[in-house]
């Protein structure tokens, strides 16, 4: 069985790294002096009030400040997408806070989790903004981060503001396991005050996603266009029977020609049939003739022959 992820340190020396941190980020150069006359100086026997503390009073006993993790996935594909969650902070007390920043703990077992291969940014309400969390190793090899870059976040008294906040890690990030811890620190000038802890987030780095396989798209073969300039096909005639003869009072009926095939849109041939009829009409009363010709010859032919 796999050891379970270390725990930060204690809790006074996270609040002690904290602070640390949080003064070395809160640090800023002191503006630009202004034209105006300096005021006088206090006299040396007088000594400068310590400034109060703005969030809770000094005989609290406990944090003015409670802050969980909570709707954390439990598991990190190195090299993955960022992954969301919430940070609570709840004002417990009866005066308003100001100036809260939150700092985060990343502790790993192995100890070999770097701070660039950390992705954190939190949603800055005011500024409308994602912000980017850097993280700096400590003496103990773990990962130390904190909200900056704005004037902190303001928790109205007995109320309970939710920063959203997205991770991820680095792809060449080893796998295990890892806990979070998030402390929340008040400025105060350049110094700040440790004013609330959030309990364990353990979460698991995992391997890299492998990619997912290109999708192997079958070529389709596109129609061939028709050619707007080829001529239309030709319908082809179908030819129609020809008429059965019938019988009549003197014989049998002669046979009829047959008639002449029609093709739609050639009017010639029906002209052609038309003209050869209307040319044999005139030669039908010759042909009668010589036929009664030659029957009386026959006849005159028979009578000489008789004794």
């Amino acid at each position: 069985m796999a050891p379970a992820p270390r725990t930060p340190r204690g809790a006074r020396a996270l609040a002690a790294a904290a602070v640390t941190l949080a003064g070395t980020l809160f640090s800023t150069p002191a503006p630009a002096a202004s034209a105006a006359p300096a005021a006088p100086a206090a006299p040396a026997d007088s000594a400068a009030p310590a400034p109060a503390p703005a969030c809770g009073r000094v005989s609290d006993a406990g944090f003015p400040l409670d802050t969980r993790i909570h709707d954390g996935p439990a598991d990190y594909p190195a090299g993955g997408a960022f992954k969301s969650w919430e940070l609570e902070l709840r004002n417990t007390t009866g005066s308003a806070c100001t100036g809260v920043h939150p700092v985060l703990v990343l502790a790993d077992e192995g100890r070999v989790l770097r701070p660039e291969q950390i992705r954190l940014e939190f949603y800055d309400a005011g500024g409308e903004r994602w912000r980017r969390v850097a993280f700096e190793a400590t003496e103990e090899a773990e990962s130390v981060g904190a909200f900056t870059g704005f004037d902190g976040f303001a928790v109205p008294a007995r109320r309970t503001v939710t920063v959203p906040v997205r991770l991820a890690f680095r792809a060449d990030a080893v796998p295990e396991e890892v806990v979070v811890n998030a402390a929340l620190v008040q400025r105060r000038g350049a110094d700040g005050d440790w004013v609330g802890r959030s309990d364990d987030y353990r979460l698991t780095i995992g391997p890299p996603e492998p990619d997912p396989p290109a999708a192997r798209a079958t070529p389709s073969v596109p129609p061939v266009p028709a050619d707007p300039t080829a001529p239309a096909p030709t319908p082809v005639p179908t030819a129609a029977p020809a008429p059965v003869p019938t019988a009549g009072p003197d014989g049998p009926a002669p046979p009829q020609p047959p008639p002449a095939d029609r093709f739609p849109g050639d009017p010639a041939r029906p002209e052609l049939a038309r003209t050869g009829r209307e040319e044999a009409a005139p030669l039908a009363p010759w042909a009668a003739a010589l036929a009664l010709a030659g029957a009386l010859l026959t006849r005159t032919a028979r009578r000489l022959r008789r004794p």
